[in-house]
């Protein structure tokens, strides 16, 4: 088979001593060259993921991979706009979006959003209206962060991977241009898929991230073998389809056995070979596993019931 670019693999090789120092603009900058060398996003967070110090840097190319995964052609770097006050959830939507001339105009707060103030774009969810059956019409939009209306504040640092910033986003009055809004509807095409989208991308640049700090210290050809196999499982998982319940059940599986390897002796002995400063890093951020594990574990129940539901026939 010809090679056209670099793959996940390359992960195992290569100098394990480069890491990159000046932060998420190097980390950014270093994941479109993987891109533009012809890596895939997920490759392209993996082997940048695998050159850093720190979890947040990991998770820095992980976001962007997935909203490349998502929505092709996404102009980098972008934030995804979905929460509000009253959550993430469909019903939880009041931002909304007015048809306006030839557009449409944009009104609402979202109140958590990732790398908000270092995007170009906004990639925003808003309420159209009302479905048939009541429930809320989603549909997303892209827009320039710069634009007229739209006011960004800066929010607090999180107690773990502090890197990784996040703002809240007041939109008054925003003018939406006609080809602004992204095909498909809201929730099934963007807001439901990309929660399985980005934990297999942020995992995977996580377990990149591992796969460099263990080849750095040099420890354990046993638990690289091991990482490099779950590894190998995201990367399939990130070409099916995210809505799929089988992907949901094997994506909770590859999560149960890193959560086991970041707990045993061999890793307990390879953060005693790394550098102090990192070791606490790791300390601190290891609580990104689990960011959202209880709709992971809900998503991974009601996959397996679906899959043993008896089916029906005519």
């Amino acid at each position: 088979m010809d090679r056209t670019g670099p793959t996940v693999l390359d992960v195992l090789s290569g100098d394990a001593a480069t890491l990159l120092q000046r932060g998420l603009s190097e980390a950014w900058e270093a994941y479109e060259s993987q891109r533009a060398a012809g890596a895939s996003p997920f490759t392209a967070a993996v082997l940048v993921a695998s050159q850093v110090d720190r979890l947040g840097f990991a998770f820095a190319v992980g976001y962007p991979a997935a909203l490349e995964q998502m929505i092709e052609g996404v102009r980098l770097p972008s934030a995804l706009c979905v929460t509000e006050a009253k959550g993430n959830g469909p019903r939880a939507i009041e931002c909304t979006l007015t048809p306006k001339g030839a557009g449409y105009e944009l009104d609402g707060t979202k109140t958590f959003v990732t790398f908000g103030s270092h995007a170009e774009t906004l990639i925003i969810v808003a309420r159209l209206g009302q479905k048939p059956d009541g429930r809320p019409d989603l549909a997303v939009v892209a827009i320039p962060a710069n634009r007229r209306g739209v006011v960004l504040q800066e929010l607090p640092e999180t107690p773990f991977v502090p890197e990784v910033p996040h703002t809240s986003v007041r939109l008054e009055g925003v003018e939406v241009l006609q080809g602004e809004r992204l095909p498909g509807d809201g929730y099934l095409n963007y807001v439901k898929p990309f929660r399985t989208i980005e934990d297999i991308h942020v995992m995977g640049a996580t377990v990149g991230y591992l796969l460099g700090l263990a080849r750095r210290t040099r420890w354990s050809a046993t638990l690289i073998a091991e990482l490099g196999a779950n590894l190998m499982a995201l990367e399939g998982l990130r070409q099916g389809p995210p809505l799929d319940p089988r992907v949901h059940i094997a994506l909770h599986g590859v999560y149960q056995r890193v959560t086991e390897l970041v707990s045993c002796e061999d890793f307990a002995k390879l953060l005693n070979a790394a550098p102090d400063d990192e070791r606490k890093r790791w300390e601190r951020d290891k609580a990104l596993l689990k960011v959202a594990s209880k709709a992971r574990e809900a998503r991974f129940e009601k996959a397996t019931m679906d899959l043993h539901r008896p089916r029906t026939t005519a």
